[in-house]
């Protein structure tokens, strides 16, 4: 998951090691992310050539449900894992970000692997007659 990520990055002409890994190497193997800090100005076109280039690797857009806007952030899915691409300015920032200025943003991938077999279910019984 980490390459996927990481050759999404380098096809929007980022360099991978500008930004830094959100979750850390070997701790979980079903979340994985990635974010960097970035001019306002560009980041729209970078998030979308990230995205772009999720769909060439096979990945499946959510569609949203609020219609398709361009700040908004996206979601990707394949085989069991959600890929979330967002931009994120300094009120959302997380506190471990360094001070972003007033033409700064983050860009931030956030992967995630659900297996809904892992999510216990009650037990319904269902009687007829």
């Amino acid at each position: 998951m980490d390459e996927v990520i990481r050759t999404a990055v380098g096809a929007a002409g980022l360099d991978p090691a500008q930004g830094r890994a959100t979750v850390a190497a070997g701790a979980d193997s079903k979340r994985t992310g990635w974010t960097a800090v970035r001019e306002k100005s560009a980041v729209q076109s970078e998030r979308d050539a990230v995205c772009a280039d999720l769909e060439r690797q096979g990945w499946t857009l959510n569609p949203d449900p609020r219609g398709d806007r361009p700040d908004a952030s996206r979601s990707y899915k394949r085989g069991g894992w959600y890929l979330l691409v967002s931009t994120r300015g300094a009120s959302q920032a997380p506190s471990t970000a360094s001070a972003l200025t007033d033409t700064q943003t983050l860009l931030t991938l956030t992967g995630l692997q659900l297996n809904l077999s892992d999510i216990p279910l009650p037990e319904i019984t269902v009687r007829i007659g």
